[in-house]
């Protein structure tokens, strides 16, 4: 009871002084350093690298494939993201002296430090699971770890989750363990990158794959969606909070979005940072907040997730369950404008909406500050075989003070999108699109700028000095093969389809476009023969570090001119 009475109090402190700390930060952003630390860049999940000024428009047109190194963990059709997204640490200090790492976690449960200069390991390690899993793996729950880790520079450790469910926190200079593993998601759940906040590491987890525990039996079971009588509870999906300030003593703290595997907040940005608290949005399932079901919602949590402060529900949620077509397939990110803190959101239905987290849907709770016309997947296709906004937003603001947006679309523009200002062709299969924010009245509109070429599922977009990079990730959407006439019905099952699902149908191209009018600045085009899921291009230190599921690590960059 004290540790909770504690931690409840802390929380509300941390919420009341929030405000203030957050518009300090608001005030330096401009001089934040070139590093890439965390998902998304920053604790918002902007996608944008403030700091990064070696690349620039002028050119951007000279990027080479500088390096790539095969790390040693092994893909599998069952895993699709072998490695986690990158992240890039300045003059980390390692025994060898100050150098530039890239950290990623492999499937296997290894921790990798890679020169971000030469592509050579600076350490690696592997962190062994005893556990044993309840269910077959597949690639929907594929027990491996999956969360991208997150950084904290100052004390020079490294936060990550492995497929037990430990929060661990290794040293950046050689891999030592500077915390006793902790209990932070289920064994083998799907858990979501990090976010360190005021010395809180933040997580999400969904899909009820976890392996629950019954502490009172010593028995454990696979999660389901309904329980045998007499087992243990599912893995419901949850927002997992734990407070690292005192490494001897962590303090965990969860909020469940349903009893179940429903409602999980499944993007893989997981939560960002207001000055409220946290925010996140989740996937199908039923809204009763009296029941603790927040089902396609987006949701903000006070520091520490002690409570809901907060919420918002599209008025059309029960449409979106019917058709699949939740906000989990997105990840909500937060920035300020027009002197307010707005939070972004988007899913699978194409349609964006600019919350105020000051108020994110007025007194009912489903009034967005702005809501746009759909932008795409007319056919409202749920998951499979994908259409609307997978993966995450980014935005940036020109020296000039214009705020944009930035949206990765899978499929066709929709028939009710607006028309943009600049186009690069048809975009039958997926496009980045771009948006201008403008205020006038106190009214918040978006303006429609330019669409990028089309990109066969574009992922997550990044932005660096003025220039957007996106990926065409090449991977295969659809989730089981089709039946072909006069051939045997092919396989049916997760397991059973892995091969089908981690076959490709294009590679993966690296792009460049001008932030402001799309113009293609760079394109990879067959440079890489592999793909990727669910990742980002990173932008730091000068070059792009990208990675792909043959368990390669890319750098592209500038050749030096110097002999």
């Amino acid at each position: 009871m004290k540790r909770t009475l504690l931690s409840a109090l802390v929380s509300a402190a941390l919420l009341a002084g929030s405000g203030a700390a957050y518009a300090q930060e608001a005030a330096t952003r401009a001089a934040r350093a070139a590093d890439w630390t965390t998902w998304g860049y920053g604790h918002e999940r902007p996608n944008w690298n403030r700091g990064e000024t070696t690349l620039t428009k002028a050119n951007i047109a000279k990027l080479k494939l500088l390096w790539s190194s095969q790390l040693s963990t092994k893909p599998t059709d069952i895993v699709l993201s072998t490695l986690t997204a990158p992240l890039v640490v300045q003059n980390a200090a390692t025994p060898g002296g100050p150098k530039d790492l890239v950290i990623l976690l492999g499937a296997d449960d290894t921790l990798f430090a890679v020169d971000a200069n030469s592509g050579r390991v600076v350490w690696q390690k592997t962190f062994v699971n005893t556990l044993k899993p309840l269910r077959e793996a597949n690639w929907l729950c594929p027990n491996s770890p999956n969360a991208t880790p997150t950084i904290d520079k100052q004390k020079g450790i490294v936060y990550f989750i492995t497929s037990d469910g430990k929060l661990r926190a290794a040293s950046l200079s050689d891999g030592a363990e500077k915390m006793a593993p902790t209990d932070m998601v289920a064994p083998f759940a799907r858990a979501w990158s990090l976010n360190l906040i005021d010395d809180v590491v933040y997580t999400t987890s969904a899909r009820g794959c976890g392996n629950i525990v019954d502490k009172n039996s010593a028995t454990a079971a696979a999660a389901t969606d309904t329980p045998r009588p007499g087992s243990p509870p599912p893995d419901p999906s949850n927002i997992a909070a734990m407070d690292v300030r005192d490494p001897a003593h962590p303090v965990l703290t969860r909020f469940f979005t349903s009893g179940g595997r429903a409602s999980g907040p499944w993007g893989r940005g997981g939560v960002a940072r207001t000055h409220r608290g946290v925010i996140t949005q989740t996937a199908d399932g039923q809204v009763d907040p009296a029941s603790g079901n927040f089902g396609s919602s987006v949701l903000l949590l006070a520091p520490h997730v002690a409570r809901l402060v907060d919420s918002f529900t599209a008025s059309n949620w029960r449409y979106q369950n019917t058709h699949d077509l939740d906000l989990g397939s997105g990840s909500v990110m937060t920035f300020p404008f027009a002197k307010r803190d707005l939070a972004a959101s988007i899913g699978k239905e194409g349609v964006l909406y600019l919350l105020d987290t000051a108020n994110l849907g007025g007194s009912d709770h489903a009034t967005p500050l702005y809501q746009s016309p759909q932008l795409g997947n007319d056919a409202a296709i749920g998951t499979e075989p994908g259409q609307g906004m997978w993966g995450a937003l980014a935005t940036y603001e020109s020296p000039a003070g214009k705020r944009y947006l930035y949206i990765p679309m899978w499929g066709p523009p929709s028939t009710k999108a607006p028309p943009f200002k600049f186009t690069n062709g048809a975009i039958p299969h997926g496009s980045i699109m771009a948006f201008q924010l403008s205020e006038e009245g106190g009214k918040i509109t978006l303006i429609p700028q330019w669409t990028s070429p089309d990109m066969i599922v574009p992922d997550s977009p990044t932005v660096a000095n003025g220039i957007v990079f996106a990926m065409q990730t090449g991977e295969q959407t659809l989730q089981r093969e089709l039946a072909k006439a006069g051939q045997p019905a092919p396989p049916v099952g997760p397991g059973a389809g892995a091969q089908f699902r981690a076959t490709p149908v294009s590679n993966l191209v690296l792009y460049a476009f001008d932030a402001e009018t799309g113009k293609q600045l760079y394109s990879s085009k067959k440079i890489i023969k592999g793909w990727t899921h669910f990742s980002e291009p990173v932008v730091a230190l000068g070059k792009v570090f990208i990675v792909t599921h043959d368990g390669q690590l890319h750098a592209f960059g500038l050749r030096s001119t110097r002999k």
